[in-house]
């Protein structure tokens, strides 16, 4: 299913302004500007392969710029970066940082968000390399590394829901922060759960009720993945840090509020 082309239809249907780059790619343009230094972020971003990518009208981390910039907007938060590059998630020499697409600080604690706007929908779960299943590479403590080794095994178990990448990023936030343990942490999965208001779009009704079966399975591991790392956490006495999946959909008071809210709204079919 070609999601770039039925938004960019439904963005034309409602008169949302967007434009064609040389390579043909559909943008659109931030709803608030971005300071230089978080365009610069943007752009040495692991997950940006050009300029342009976070504009992408089907951009993840487009979504997360104007959600979060908005949030930044109303006061709430401070300290709004992008792309966020944590530590990497094993002892190892080479490999990358994890990148995460969101980090602020709101009411003295550290927030760190992995965004998705439409690979749910048409993507699955990925497995991890090899590398993450000897745990010689586990920055840890040793009596940790059995229950790291099996969350990260369960996590393969996962059909659609990223629970492997969650995992990667769980173990880079600790091995960044594992010597501050009065540092309050949430590492917040924030998915856009995809409304009728979206599928009207969709002309094929075997598409439609596709989608809309991939959103109760989305609904079902992403609970299961909440109640997974909760059980995780209590078994290594990681206290200093919450871990949160929740929806866009569900998150829209703390900008409801804003001036910018509507425009987003209509932009993300909400």
């Amino acid at each position: 299913m070609d999601f770039t082309s039925l938004l960019y239809q439904a963005y034309s249907d409602a008169c949302i302004k967007t434009k064609n780059i040389k390579t043909q790619i559909v943008c659109i343009e931030p709803i608030i500007p971005l300071s230089n230094e978080q365009q610069n972020q943007l752009l040495e971003g692991d997950g940006q392969k050009n300029k342009n990518e976070y504009k992408q009208i089907n951009s993840s981390t487009g979504l997360a710029v104007n959600y979060y910039k908005i949030l930044e907007d109303t006061g709430n938060v401070e300290k709004l970066r992008f792309e966020e590059k944590v530590e990497k998630p094993l002892k190892i020499k080479g490999g990358r940082k994890a990148n995460l697409d969101v980090a602020y600080k709101r009411e003295g604690k550290q927030y760190y968000i992995e965004s998705k706007f439409l690979e749910p929908y048409y993507s699955g779960n990925e497995h991890n390399t090899e590398s993450y299943f000897k745990k010689e590479f586990y920055d840890v403590p040793d009596n940790d590394k059995d229950a790291w080794y099996t969350l990260l095994l369960d996590a393969q178990n996962y059909k659609i829901y990223n629970f492997s990448q969650i995992c990667r990023h769980l173990m880079a936030i600790w091995r960044k922060h594992k010597e501050d343990k009065q540092l309050k942490i949430v590492f917040q999965s924030v998915i856009w759960e995809m409304t009728d208001k979206f599928i009207e779009n969709i002309d094929n009704e075997e598409d439609k009720e596709i989608l809309r079966s991939r959103i109760i399975v989305i609904d079902k591991e992403a609970k299961s993945a909440k109640s997974r790392i909760d059980k995780f956490l209590a078994d290594i006495d990681w206290k200093n840090i919450t871990f949160e999946s929740v929806y866009y959909n569900d998150i829209l008071e703390d900008i409801s509020f804003s001036k910018y809210c509507s425009e987003f709204k209509q932009r993300y079919f909400l």
